[in-house]
């Protein structure tokens, strides 16, 4: 493949206040191309092209779109700054249709036809996983905005993620069990690579916490109903029971639960931790736990928090341009963007540094404070994930 290459430049004084901009919401037509907000200056210059392929349909929609739309409008404000030195950013979409085969389809498309110099996406971990791997076969910078572990681990070069991964959901549960003296529990997971990505890693650390897997079982992302699985875990000494998986399904499994008079403390992933759970789930929802990052509750951040400043920045943006509130996907595709043009800065324009280069990038995000470095790719910790319960029809953090 062809070395990518841009230009020199010098990265404006003012991107110090773009990475803390806002993202946000709309739908989105396959490959449609963002340059919105240009200014006269940046017009007259080439632009910096970046391919994102994102869940925009197919059950993996709800995280997609938001994801669209953070960085849509955070294209919008750089390029009504300048842009790079002049130069807009111009972004790619395309949809992957919740398809691990249409996600590979749309990353050659975006190497081929479009000579793209980094790709952000996808939504979930299957299409991502499939992704990266073409991705690192051509020295392309990947940031995804899925949780599976494995994405990162091992570090493969210019592949790296945004969203908190599964061990370290798995260890800020485990910890909030063992401050509460739980000891066994079940899982139900789907079958699909996030949902058992999850099932490895609370295979893996709950004897370090204490904690006995007393009954796992699992479901098909497209499954009507799990009924037949809770009956089986309400049959066991579990004391909660652990969700892993995106919506539609953990709101299917609590409302069932519920009907089942399951009787344990319900714990979902982070993978359905939007304003989504709420709808679909209705008054079934209240005291469902989560764990989640902490954009979820942005009114509840401390306000000496590390991120409270960039939160509060991306939510007003966001309500103001959407009139809805950003979930968490809205912000890791938010904080792709920006750790992407923090990579391009400190690249001194040379595009094919960037894998190299994003290893050293510190970032505060609205996900959480990034420390990427050569054994880490993700460059996040437990430490910034929250837990939350539902109440009264919203999320509460959990004291």
């Amino acid at each position: 493949m062809k070395k990518r290459t841009f230009g020199k430049w010098l990265y404006p004084v003012a991107i110090a206040s773009l990475v803390m901009l806002s993202a946000c919401g709309g739908g989105g037509q396959q490959a449609q191309q963002s340059g919105g907000g240009q200014t006269a200056a940046t017009e007259s210059k080439e632009p910096i092209k970046v391919g994102a392929i994102f869940s925009l349909t197919g059950p993996n929609s709800p995280l997609g779109v938001p994801e669209k739309q953070a960085v849509e409008l955070l294209v919008k404000e750089i390029n009504g700054a300048g842009g790079v030195d002049g130069r807009p950013v111009e972004v790619v979409f395309e949809d992957d249709k919740s398809d691990n085969t249409e996600a590979v389809k749309a990353i050659k498309k975006l190497v081929s036809k479009e000579k793209v110099v980094a790709v952000l996406g996808s939504s979930s971990s299957g299409p991502s996983l499939g992704m990266a791997e073409f991705a690192a076969a051509e020295k392309l910078p990947l940031i995804s905005m899925a949780a599976a572990d494995q994405i990162t681990n091992p570090v493969r070069a210019g592949i790296f993620k945004t969203p908190h991964t599964d061990v370290h959901g798995t260890k800020r549960i485990f910890k909030y069990l063992k401050e509460k003296g739980i000891t066994k529990i079940a899982t139900l997971n789907d079958s699909n690579p996030y949902g058992s990505g999850w099932t490895t890693q609370l295979q893996k650390y709950a004897p370090e916490y204490g904690i006995t897997i007393v009954a796992e079982e699992k479901y098909g992302t497209k499954d009507p109903s799990m009924s037949s699985q809770l009956t089986k875990i309400k049959g066991t000494d579990a004391q909660a029971l652990i969700v892993a998986g995106t919506n539609p399904g953990p709101a299917t499994i609590v409302k069932e639960a519920k009907q089942l008079n399951l009787g344990i403390p319900i714990i979902s992933s982070h993978g359905s931790a939007n304003s989504k759970f709420l709808e679909l789930v209705g008054d079934a929802g209240e005291g469902v736990l989560m764990v989640a990052g902490k954009l979820l509750v942005p009114d509840q951040v401390d306000a000496n928090d590390p991120q409270a400043a960039i939160i509060k920045k991306f939510t007003e943006g966001y309500q103001a341009a959407y009139n809805t509130q950003p979930d968490g996907f809205a912000g890791y595709g938010y904080d792709g963007l920006n750790l992407l043009v923090e990579g391009l800065k400190q690249a001194g324009g040379d595009a094919s540094k960037l894998g190299e280069v994003l290893e050293k990038v510190k970032y505060v995000g609205v996900t959480g404070e990034f420390t990427f470095s050569a054994e880490d790719h993700n460059g996040l910790t437990e430490d910034s994930m929250i837990m939350v319960e539902v109440k009264d029809g919203k999320f509460q953090i959990v004291k």
